[in-house]
């Protein structure tokens, strides 16, 4: 993490820590978390979106401190995308099992859903990994999901067509367009219901 990067967590974290703010769900991610939002599928919870452009998943092992400093009831994770294609498969597991016995460890009274990352369209902007290695990558999130007795929501079956994201979905290939968002946002509704 670079000098200014590193700085700007800890003024996140200050700002936080000052406000004592408090959310009852905290959805943890990189930009495709950042986009979302996520309180229209909680009207009457308060919720605080922790989505960070670009941030990967040691950047989340950092950022678990913020989300302490919240107190929820719930985290929402998504977290890989940023990853994938600068990390072994072992290199994957080993940071995403991390991450999770992190959040355990300090949360250990918060309940944890962890999220599939979502396909990409690499046929038609250029992507720099595919979703060879994002299912091979969920797969290891399901599998740590299991090992630790913690919900896994599978997002990227409801998005993938003929092994893409769809066009219609993506203005880039990666991030979603805010009328893509809701089928996520049913998916944590229909999570949220049992």
């Amino acid at each position: 993490m670079g000098v200014t990067a590193e700085k700007c967590l800890q003024a996140w974290t200050n700002s936080l820590r000052q406000m004592n703010a408090k959310a009852d769900i905290v959805f943890l991610g990189d930009s495709l978390t950042y986009y979302g939002d996520f309180s229209t599928v909680f009207p009457d919870r308060v919720v605080c979106n922790l989505g960070l452009r670009g941030d990967t998943i040691d950047g989340m092992i950092n950022r678990v401190g913020q989300v302490s400093l919240m107190q929820p009831e719930e985290i929402y994770l998504m977290a890989g995308i940023n990853d994938v294609a600068n990390s072994s498969v072992t290199e994957f597991e080993a940071k995403y099992s991390t991450l999770i016995s992190t959040l355990i460890q300090t949360l250990p009274h918060t309940k944890i859903s962890v999220q599939s990352m979502l396909p990409v369209n690499n046929e038609h902007f250029s992507i720099s990994c595919n979703n060879n290695q994002i299912e091979n990558c969920n797969a290891i999130i399901k599998k740590i999901a299991k090992n630790y007795n913690i919900h896994y929501l599978d997002i990227y079956s409801h998005y993938i067509e003929k092994s893409q994201l769809p066009v219609r979905f993506t203005n880039d290939g990666i991030h979603l367009t805010p009328e893509a968002y809701h089928i996520w946002y049913g998916l944590i509704r229909s999570k949220s219901e049992y």
